[in-house]
């Protein structure tokens, strides 16, 4: 099953709100076993709305449009959708009773122009709003399926959840994916590893995908049953893990950051003289911080007088000088000197000392040399 998800919305090609609709359909879909195979967006214009409607509904065995379905001029959805599915629109007796009673709970006036929200294209089956005005529908005509869904993200994802997602679940395949995260290798040292899995792959199916300092790899497989295809790919998967599995952090939703909290069994001091506090929000994100991370020391003439660390000690001093004062086995110190950011991880008995002098400006730095700085400990808490 093809599917392509239409979003609507200038806003959208403005660069004003970010297309969140279209990941959270394709994330639910997936697990159902459907195929998203594009993503469109186009500004509220019936005239392009129409011609990519079309479109997309002549190559895909799905299109679920978003967007476009409020009370103003612009919201032109279901009148262009019934348009060119030849069906006329009519009122929903329950979505404008239930849009009556918001203004009459208010206390409010309503306008001419919200009964607009209750109508819906004839023959379609009336998805509820719960937390809005708009009902979504779902249509089948011939062979093909059409879905019209509210734009307001809190609005879409229960109604997804709780009255579209019945209409895919009697669909015979189920399609499964697991992505491995990677860091310290680069996408194009990964696929080299990786190149014949990659020419030969069919079913599962392999797809590197490169992020912000990490390579995410999602294994997807195509099965009857989600048990078969986790079946499909654990050898693919250990395959995998057997060539690069040094760089393999976690899958699927998993942080770094978590990965080190996990893997990190006492306490930890960082001191910090480079990021100024980047990495600390990092490790903020994780809930095991409070745990783990003793104290996290930005430097400054306070600090250094507290610790009694003066300007000619190296960094191995300053490491040594907080292991003594917080009686601790694990460190990273992050220094600064003229072009030079030095790293110093101290784990137990195993140390590592790193020089980077990369030639971004100093903003751009700081988050990638605490990303090495998580990178490195990691592999050395292993």
């Amino acid at each position: 099953m093809k599917v392509s998800i239409l979003s609507v919305g200038t806003e959208i090609l403005l660069g004003q709100i970010a297309n969140t609709n279209a990941q959270f359909i394709s994330k639910v879909l997936n697990e159902l076993g459907a195929s998203v195979m594009r993503h469109v967006a186009v500004g509220d214009n019936p005239g392009r709305l129409e011609r990519t409607f079309k479109e997309e509904l002549a190559h895909h065995d799905v299109v679920i449009l978003t967007g476009g379905l409020g009370p103003t001029k612009d919201d032109l959805t279901k009148q262009t959708v019934g348009k060119v599915l030849g069906k006329s629109l009519e009122t929903n007796k329950q979505a404008m009773d239930q849009i009556e009673q918001y203004f009459k709970n208010e206390n409010r006036t309503m306008t001419p122009n919200n009964r607009q929200q209750a109508l819906v294209i004839e023959g379609s089956e009336v998805l509820k709003n719960d937390f809005g005005m708009a009902p979504g529908m779902y249509l089948e005509v011939d062979d093909k399926k059409v879905v019209l869904l509210p734009g307001p993200p809190k609005e879409l994802q229960t109604m997804v959840n709780q009255y579209l997602v019945p209409f895919f679940l009697n669909e015979e395949r189920v399609i499964f994916s697991e992505s491995l995260k990677f860091m310290g290798i680069g996408e194009s040292s990964l696929e080299t590893e990786l190149i014949d899995l990659i020419d030969n792959q069919s079913n599962p199916t392999i797809a590197p995908l490169a992020g912000q300092h990490e390579v995410s790899l999602r294994i997807t497989a195509n099965a009857n049953t989600k048990q078969q295809a986790i079946d499909l790919i654990h050898p693919v998967k250990t395959e995998i893990l057997n060539r690069i599995g040094e760089f393999y952090y976690g899958s699927d939703d998993l942080t770094v950051e978590d990965a080190v909290f996990n893997e990190l069994d006492q306490p930890l001091v960082i001191y910090d003289g480079i990021t100024d506090g980047v990495l600390n929000a990092r490790l903020k994100l994780s809930k095991d911080s409070k745990q783990y991370l003793k104290s996290y020391l930005l430097q400054n003439s306070w600090t250094d007088e507290m610790l009694n660390i003066s300007q000619d000690d190296s960094i191995e001093q300053i490491a040594n000088k907080l292991k003594s004062t917080f009686n601790v086995e694990s460190v990273i110190v992050l220094k600064q000197d003229h072009k030079e950011s030095t790293v110093y991880i101290s784990h137990m008995q195993k140390t590592e000392k790193f020089i980077s002098s990369l030639s971004q400006s100093y903003a751009g730095r700081r988050d990638r040399i605490s990303n090495i700085a998580l990178i490195k400990f990691l592999n050395q808490l292993r």
